[in-house]
């Protein structure tokens, strides 16, 4: 599973291109003329802002793009995501 766009879900070859250590430009997808994740350049806590607040696209973002690459653990990031998904959504019932 490659890389997927966040507003349309179609896949795109990169997301951004580093030019140097701190300077990138985010790619636009083919499809729908969007920048392919703009998540790329926020930072952690405005992506979990948006998770908690049910955003489709933090979450398209975090299952697509970040889920795919293998610096990180993607079992234990699924499981501690999910749980919070059920806590936050038993807490809107209460």
């Amino acid at each position: 599973m490659g890389l997927r766009c966040i507003h349309c879900g179609s896949e795109v070859k990169k997301l951004y291109v580093q030019y140097s250590p701190g300077n990138i430009r985010l790619m636009k997808c083919e499809n729908c003329k969007e920048v392919a994740d703009h998540y790329i350049e926020c930072e952690f806590m405005i992506i979990l802002i948006d998770l908690i607040l049910h955003k489709q696209k933090a979450y398209r973002h975090l299952l697509y793009n970040v889920l795919t690459q293998d610096v990180i653990d993607a079992k234990g990031i699924l499981w501690k995501s999910s749980l919070s998904y059920l806590m936050l959504d038993t807490c809107i019932f209460f």
